[in-house]
């Protein structure tokens, strides 16, 4: 390989990769807010994923379980270091299902190896039309990642915290199903 061609292909390993990171940017933010401006009105859970080993799963066939949806994305370190916390939620609270959802451009091919490379304790899967991140989606506008939305097992939102959340912070996201499941 000359020098030429190494600079060459420098080039245009740099060029992808901030191509990649500038379509794929999205506003972040640490500090949890609520985002309920961004929910649409009276919502079910209804939304088809591509799941990272290739099956597909209906959301909506989920109903009859408490849902934790996880939005992240997958170059975002926040997203990555929430790993941390939902580990041991995942353990501790197997009535709730923990679905991880990428939101960002071209999120079916990057999320295989992401869940690879990462090996979440849930399923992680991407909407392979491109409607979550554009806000078409019953996920509604989806402004910051990582967001945690939680359903109850009739499918409806009670819940959407978005930045990192502990552990404690994940427990007290359940308190409204106690009321209603």
């Amino acid at each position: 390989m000359t020098m030429r061609s190494f600079s060459r292909n420098a080039i245009c390993t740099i060029s992808i990769a901030l191509a990649l990171a500038t379509g794929c940017a999205r506003e972040s933010f640490t500090s949890a807010e609520t985002t309920a401006a961004h929910r649409p009105q009276g919502g079910r859970l209804e939304l088809g994923l591509r799941l990272s080993d290739g099956r597909w799963l209906e959301l909506g066939d989920l109903r009859g379980n408490p849902v934790l949806l996880f939005v992240f994305a997958t170059f975002d370190m926040v997203s990555q270091a929430s790993l941390k916390a939902l580990g041991p939620f995942v353990q501790e609270h197997p009535e709730v299902l923990v679905i991880g959802v990428a939101s960002e451009p071209r999120a079916t091919q990057l999320v295989e190896a992401w869940a690879y490379a990462l090996d979440p304790p849930f399923a992680v899967g991407a909407d392979p039309y491109g409607s979550v991140e554009s806000g078409r989606s019953a996920l509604g506008r989806i402004k910051t990642v990582p967001t945690y939305i939680l359903y109850d097992s009739d499918g409806y939102e009670l819940e959407r915290v978005t930045g990192y959340q502990s552990a404690a912070q994940l427990d007290a996201m359940l308190k409204p199903l106690g009321a209603r499941d």
